[in-house]
C-alpha cells in the first residue's frame, strides 16, 4: 500500500473502496448504489492507488519548505546461518518484545493520539518521500512527522523510499548521498524500505539485475553519509503481478539488507476463518516464507504495512481476528526466535477506500483486540 489522507478529495477522486491485492486480481468489477467500484480491476486500483499518492503530494500535514538544491510456486531454500543478536525486550519504550508502531498518515499529531489512545507509546513511526521528482525527493518535510516524545537513539524513524523517482530518474550520485544525510538527522539508524513492495506497484522491477544494481547503488551511496542506516527488503504478500520479476527472491541482494519485511492486509482472503487465516502463513510467498528467508539469512523480520481493510468487500471489515491471528503469529515466532521480530508498523489510515485505522469508532471490533493483543504482549 502506499500512503493515504483522511480528506474528502481523495475519496471523491478515488470512488473505488478496494486496492491492490497481494498477487490477485478481482475477476469481476461491480458497483455499489453510491457508484464506488465494489470489485475494482488490477488497472483500476493502479489509477486509485496513482490518485491517492498524488493527492498526498500536494496536500502534505504541514506546509512544504524550499526543496534544498545542495512467485515461483515453490521458492528455493538456502542453508540456515547463525542467527543475528536479539535485542531486549526492554528497549522499546512501549513495553512490547519488538519495535510497536505505524503510520499515522504524516502526522506528529496523530502519532501522538493514538498513542495515548492505545495505552502505550509507539516505537517507530513511518513516512513516504514525495516520489514525484529527485528535488521532491530530497525536501526533507516528513522529518516533522516524528512526534515530539520521539528518541532516534531508542525509537525507530521508517522511511520509504523509491528506487526511481515518477519521472524515472534513478539519481546522482550526490543525490542519493545527500538523502542519506536527511535521513540520519532524524535517526541515524532509521529503518528504510528502499524499493518497497517491489513485486508490485510501482517498483519498476521488471529486469532482476536492472533492479538489484540500483538497489545495491543506493545501498552503497546512502551509507557513505549514513552508515548506520538500516535496510529493508520488504515484498507484498503473495507473487508478483504488474510485469514484476516472478521469482521475487532474486531482488534480494546480499550484503545490503538488514531486515527483511512484508506488507499485508485482511483481504483475500479475509482472516475470518482459522483455513484463510492459515493460507497467509503457508503460501507461497507468505508470512511463513518471507520469516523464514530472513532467518535462514541471518537477519531478522518485520511488518511493513498491517492492517484490517474494511473499505473493501474482499475483507473481513471490522474483523477483530485479524490482530488476534497476527499477534499470536508474531509472538510464537518471537518466543521460538527470540530477537527474531525487529519492528511492527500499522498501517492506521482513516481514507474511506482504505478503511484501516483504528479507533473507539473506526473498526471498534477489530480496535478493541489490538489492544488487548497488546496488552497480553507488553511487559
Amino acid at each position: 500500500m502506499r500512503r493515504v489522507h483522511p480528506a474528502s478529495a481523495v475519496v471523491a477522486a478515488l470512488a473505488i473502496s478496494g486496492v491492490l491485492l497481494a498477487g490477485n486480481a478481482f475477476a469481476k468489477t461491480t458497483t455499489t448504489s453510491g457508484g464506488a467500484v465494489k470489485n475494482p480491476t488490477q488497472q483500476q486500483a493502479l489509477d486509485a492507488n496513482t490518485t491517492v499518492r498524488n493527492y498526498i503530494l500536494q496536500h502534505p500535514d504541514a506546509p512544504l519548505p524550499t526543496p534544498s538544491t545542495t512467485a515461483s510456486a515453490s521458492p528455493t531454500k538456502t542453508p540456515t546461518v547463525a542467527p543475528t543478536t536479539p535485542t531486549p525486550a526492554s528497549t522499546y519504550a512501549s513495553g512490547m518484545p519488538w519495535s510497536d508502531g505505524g503510520f499515522f498518515e504524516h502526522s506528529s499529531s496523530k502519532a501522538t493520539s493514538f498513542a495515548a489512545w492505545r495505552g502505550a507509546p509507539v516505537d517507530n513511526v513511518g513516512a513516504y518521500t514525495d516520489r514525484a521528482s529527485w528535488p521532491a525527493q530530497l525536501n526533507n518535510w516528513w522529518a516533522g512527522t516524528v512526534p515530539s516524545t520521539f528518541r532516534a537513539e531508542r525509537d525507530d524513524f521508517v522511511l520509504s523510499v523509491p528506487l526511481w523517482t515518477n519521472d524515472g530518474d534513478k539519481g546522482t550520485d550526490q543525490n542519493w548521498k545527500d538523502l542519506g544525510t536527511r535521513i540520519a538527522a532524524v535517526d541515524s539508524n532509521a529503518l528504510v524500505r528502499l524499493g518497497w513492495e517491489m513485486n508490485c506497484c510501482f517498483s519498476h522491477a521488471t529486469d532482476a539485475k536492472t533492479w538489484t544494481a540500483q538497489f545495491s547503488r543506493a545501498v552503497t551511496l546512502m551509507r557513505t553519509t549514513a552508515p548506520k542506516l538500516q535496510i529493508v527488503f520488504n515484498p507484498n504478500e503473495g507473487g508478483a503481478q504488474n510485469g514484476t520479476v516472478a521469482a521475487i527472491e532474486s531482488l534480494y541482494v546480499k550484503g545490503k539488507v538488514d531486515v527483511i519485511a512484508l506488507d499485508a492486509y485482511d483481504w483475500y482472503e479475509p482472516f475470518t476463518t482459522e483455513a484463510g487465516i492459515q493460507s497467509h502463513f503457508t503460501r507461497p510467498y507468505g508470512w511463513n516464507y518471507w520469516y523464514d528467508f530472513a532467518r535462514e539469512r541471518g537477519l531478522t523480520f518485520g511488518l511493513g504495512e498491517f492492517s484490517v481493510y474494511s473499505g473493501s468487500s474482499a475483507s473481513g471489515g471490522d474483523n477483530p481476528k485479524f490482530f488476534e491471528a497476527v499477534y499470536s503469529w508474531l509472538a510464537a515466532k518471537q518466543k521460538a526466535d527470540p530477537g527474531s521480530i525487529r519492528f511492527v508498523s500499522l498501517f492506521n489510515a482513516s481514507a474511506a477506500y482504505c478503511g484501516c485505522s483504528l479507533s473507539d469508532s473506526e473498526n471498534p471490533k477489530a480496535a478493541a483486540a489490538y489492544k488487548s493483543q497488546l496488552a497480553k504482549l507488553r511487559k
